[in-house]
């Protein structure tokens, strides 16, 4: 008999690795021959997905609770349960669905004590870890008491690796039931698609060095930027090319570059198709991420995926992620980062050697290994 699996879906693409990450989840599930896939969504692109691939949309809504409801439900779990199954329509539906587990695709979601097994990803605890940085500061207390309901009320909870796993653990253990709640590390993988993608031409100059990413401060753009002035004097024709939506930080990074002359040296191309970021990876030099934020991160997956050498932070997961394939550096270092640059840009044959070992790797981290470990979570449901 098929499980009944529900799949809450509601990333935008513009959500960046968290979008990816619910792609390769949703995909993954379409391979289970065992599931009954049915969707929660609650925008147009998981609307079309779900058309595209025929699984049937569910006429409801994921619950949506004050921040005092928020605090009565971690509170109290017998109110949780009775109200959440008999008071929302999402536990109605639940229960008239015979719904056996809800997968949510994204981290963020408040989860309440529903009479169903659920699954969800939790991809950085960065508010504890580095909360020095507004996007995260900002928002502390309410990623508290929503990461404090995935540890209490969650069945199995998907970590990107072994550090984030032990970091969930650490913040969390008063709420965690032990022998009922689930960690597991299943980490990024890179799109089914990414190697076979049509890549799409896009202006740059010829030779360049890559950063795909949101225009976040603990992006690090500033440091890496700082990289690329250390390095005209050596190298002249030196060249950044940075992407991402255009929002967050983006105007003050883009007056950095024009206080400091340095707008031929740098260039910005804001949100582009998934053709262009091909296109971006297989012509750069390298990919240098000087990202604080972990544990893992997507790019550094895609970059090996596509041939491009890569370059990333010595901060959490990010070494074991890239392993002997990738320079690393301290983001908090321009130097350091000056000359992982300066090394993929004037050593040919250490890049082609990163470039081998980046095959090697992304053959253990493919699409095949994540499906495999998903199936195991879900013979256990």
């Amino acid at each position: 008999m098929k499980k009944k699996i529900a799949m809450l879906l509601d990333s935008e693409p513009e959500w960046g690795g968290q979008h990816q990450y619910a792609c390769t989840l949703a995909s993954c599930m379409l391979r289970l021959n065992d599931v009954e896939l049915v969707g929660i969504c609650s925008n147009q692109y998981w609307r079309s997905w779900c058309r595209k691939n025929n699984v049937r949309v569910l006429s409801v809504r994921w619950p949506v609770f004050t921040e005092r409801g928020e605090k009565y439900h971690l509170k109290w779990s017998a109110f949780s349960r009775i109200y959440s199954m008999h008071m929302t329509e999402m536990g109605k539906k639940i229960s008239e669905e015979k719904i056996q587990a809800v997968l949510s695709a994204v981290q963020g979601v408040f989860i309440p004590n529903f009479d169903v097994k659920i699954i969800t990803p939790v991809h950085d605890l960065m508010h504890r870890y580095e909360g020095r940085f507004p996007e995260v500061r900002e928002h502390y207390w309410g990623r508290e008491v929503l990461f404090s309901s995935v540890a209490k009320y969650a069945w199995c909870i998907l970590t990107d690796s072994k550090i984030g796993k032990e970091q969930f653990k650490e913040s969390y253990s008063k709420y965690i039931s032990e022998g009922h709640t689930h960690i597991v590390s299943l980490p990024f993988v890179v799109s089914e698609d990414i190697t076979t993608r049509q890549e799409e031409f896009i202006d740059v100059p010829e030779k360049y060095i890559f950063y795909p990413a949101q225009f976040w401060k603990h992006k690090n753009h500033i440091n890496l930027i700082k990289a690329v002035k250390l390095l005209i004097t050596d190298i002249p024709e030196i060249h950044l090319v940075l992407v991402g939506s255009e929002k967050n930080c983006r105007k003050g990074i883009e007056r950095y570059i024009s206080e400091h002359k340095l707008s031929d040296h740098i260039t910005i191309k804001g949100f582009v198709s998934d053709g262009n970021i091909t296109y971006l990876y297989r012509h750069a030099v390298g990919m240098v991420m000087p990202s604080y934020f972990g544990p893992t991160n997507i790019p550094p997956l895609e970059a090996m995926a596509l041939g491009c050498p890569t370059a990333v932070s010595n901060k959490y997961a990010m070494p074991e992620q890239v392993g002997n394939a990738g320079l690393l550096f301290d983001p908090d270092s321009p130097e350091e980062i000056a000359a992982c640059i300066k090394i993929m840009w004037l050593n040919e044959s250490i890049r082609q050697e990163m470039i081998r070992k980046g095959h090697q790797i992304m053959s253990k981290w493919n699409i095949e290994s994540f499906a495999e470990r998903l199936q195991k979570i879900v013979n256990q449901i």
